[in-house]
Parts: structure tokens; sequence; C-alpha cells
């Protein structure tokens, strides 16, 4: 499923960097297990949307990007620890450690901005809505999940959706259904399905649900005495292991390279105010694609149009893939480079207030815990 090859290096290498349109390969750590323990479960919260409407965070932006990186690896190894929420309700806590670590990622705390979850639409509303059967059924749209908490996700193994980490867990913990929560994909319904034996194949769109088995968060998103609000965001993420593997194509993993100024970023989710719910047919994917306009170690800054519903939808690009013989053809491939998190103020020196709307940046760290959680052991991600 992953996206590395091996070399003669004891690390693997990942296809990552944007030069003319294609992917080139990139150095990655290898995350060890350290120490695991299980946590005392305490009261999973009433739910997020209210919560988050009452209260402001600040938040690290762009600017305090451009000084040096103030993460140890000490501290990087703390962030990139992780919570497993089991489907029998048990909690574990997992520490880590890193065998290389990357000089030019971390971050640091300077100008603070203020973060607000809700979805934009900038300007004239941008976005597709697909409903189409032969389109929504089949890659790369088929790869969009909705979550029973009502956020989107991306298939990234037969058996693994990746989301954004708020759409089960508030900071502190989690939310009251993260323990039952269920992921739907979007399948053409067959004769005979539900007892429905007078609808013809290929003609409806219903959502097939699967049971989480499991859900893994970053510790970078946790928010503890140790922590601060400022690096909440860069870990917005969260990756979901469902019961049994699905048959749909699932869209690889990769690194966020540089995007600026020449590739565009993608992702299909299910907006509230475009896709109708489950079970009243006519099911609907909203596709929108944009240029990145900022960006930070951790974070990119865009105006692609959202609305609540598309938090945690797969941010992809699409470049050319290098042929693994010589004289062979080129293809274009698309990889998951990012998390759609929501929208957010920017204080600037200069111009005052911004609007963006963020995507966290998949980095080498958090791609080879991405790749653990889903192996076991970030080591096996060493093919394409």
């Amino acid at each position: 499923m992953c996206n590395a090859v091996m070399s003669s290096s004891p690390f693997p290498i990942v296809f990552s960097l944007l030069i003319s349109h294609k992917w080139i390969r990139q150095r990655l750590p290898r995350l060890l297990v350290t120490h695991k323990s299980i946590m005392n479960a305490g009261l999973l919260s009433v739910g997020m949307e209210d919560k988050v409407k009452s209260t402001t965070n600040t938040l690290c932006g762009t600017e305090c990007q451009n000084s040096p990186p103030s993460f140890s690896q000490t501290e990087q190894e703390r962030i990139l620890g992780y919570q497993t929420l089991y489907e029998n309700g048990t909690q574990t806590h997992t520490d880590v450690s890193l065998e290389w670590m990357n000089k030019t990622s971390g971050g640091a705390s300077a100008k603070p901005v203020h973060i607000r979850r809700k979805r934009e639409v900038f300007g004239a509303d941008g976005r597709f809505v697909i409903s189409d059967s032969n389109f929504i059924t089949n890659y790369p749209f088929s790869t969009a999940a909705r979550l029973s908490t009502g956020c989107s996700g991306v298939l990234v193994s037969p058996k693994h959706v990746l989301t954004a980490a708020h759409c089960i867990h508030d900071g502190r913990d989690y939310l009251e259904n993260a323990g039952s929560l269920k992921v739907g994909l979007l399948q053409l319904k067959k004769r005979g399905d539900e007892g429905e034996a007078t609808v013809a194949p290929g003609k409806q769109v219903v959502f097939r649900w699967s049971q989480v088995k499991q859900t893994q968060i970053p510790q970078g998103w946790i928010h503890t005495n140790a922590s601060s609000n400022s690096e909440s965001l860069d870990y917005d993420y969260a990756l979901l292991e469902l019961k049994r593997p699905v048959k749909q194509k699932h869209m690889e993993l990769g690194v966020a390279p540089p995007l600026l100024p020449l590739a565009r970023i993608h992702f299909s989710g299910y907006d509230a105010d475009k896709s109708l719910l489950e079970g009243s047919g006519g099911e609907k994917v909203v596709y929108r694609f944009c240029s990145v306009i900022k960006e930070s170690d951790d974070l990119m800054y865009q105006h692609c149009d959202a609305q609540r519903g598309a938090a945690g939808a797969g941010v992809y690009i699409r470049l050319r893939k290098k042929p693994r013989r010589k004289g062979g053809r080129w293809n274009w491939q698309r990889r998951v480079i990012g998390v759609f998190s929501g929208h957010q103020w920017e204080e600037g020196d200069q111009d005052g207030q911004r609007d963006f709307n963020v995507a966290v940046r998949i980095t080498p760290h958090k791609y080879a815990q991405i790749c653990h959680w889903i192996y076991g052991d970030s080591g096996f991600c060493n093919e394409v």
C-alpha cells in the first residue's frame, strides 16, 4: 500500500518531491514502539460542534515557520506517540522513538492565529456535485468515505480510512459515538439487495457501512499540560481500521511535496449542503480542486470551497511516476498528501486577518506514523 522503495540506505525512501510535475524519492524515518500501556477510559464527550463554536484556539501560523524549528527529537517523538481506541472501549497509549530525524521538519511557536471550525465558500462556489453512478462508484471518487459522525475520509488501504482527528476526538476525549463508529463507502446496489429484487443493478448507489475495529490519533492532537494549542491543528488526522476489508480500490499515501506554485490539490467528500443523507437515494460526492496559496511545514492554506461534512477528506495531487524499467511509460498517479481540516482565521502583520481553508500536510514523520498504524512497523513501507 505504501509508496516507498528500498535503497542501500537502512531507511525507506518515499516518492515525494515535486519537480517538473513528477514524483522523486525522499528518505523517511522509521518509527519504533518503546512502550504501550492501557489508559483509564474517561467519559466520552457529548459532541464536538457545540464546543468549538464557543471556544477560540490560538494556533501557529505560517510566519512562525520562517524561524528555525524548535522541536527536539524527544519532543517530536512525544508528539508522534499515539492513542488507540478499540471497539470494546479499551484505550491504550503508545510511546515511540525515531531512528532518523528529519532536520527540516517540526515547528515553532510565534505568531498566533485564531481558528474556528467553519467550512467556507470563497466567492462563487467552485464545488462539483458528482451524482452519476458510473463516476461516484469508480476511482478516484469511490475512495471518498463518509463517517457516521458526519465527517468525510479517504480509503488508503483495503481496511483503513484516513480522516481528521477532530471528527472523533475533541482534543481532550473521544466523542460520544466514537466507540460505535461506522464508515460508509458508495457502491452500486445489486439486484436482490435488502429484498429489493425490482431494482436493476447499476442504477442506484447506496452506502455500504463497515464497523470500525479501532481508531488511532497522534499525541500531537491531544491537549495536555505539556502541549499547546499551537501544535494541535498540525496533527489533526486519525486512522480508522475497519473490521473487514473492502473491495474498492484505495488511494496510495504520499509525502506532501512543496506545492507552490506548480500543482493543484483535489479532494472529495460529503458536504452536508450538497450531498443527501444516507438512505434517501440519489447519493452524491462533492469534488473540488484549487491551488495552494500558502504553506507551512505542517499545513496547506487554500481557498478550496467546502462546507460542514467535508472535514477529514483526503487531499491528493496527481503527478507523473517514473517507470520501473528503462524506456518504460510514465504514468500519472494520485497520492493522498494531506487531510482537510477546516476554516482558519490568520492574523498577519501587514494585511490583518485573512481566512483560509486549511489541510494538514503528510510529512515524512507523519507518513512513517500512519504506515506504522497500518502495518505495525513503518519498515514495511518499502515498495511503491
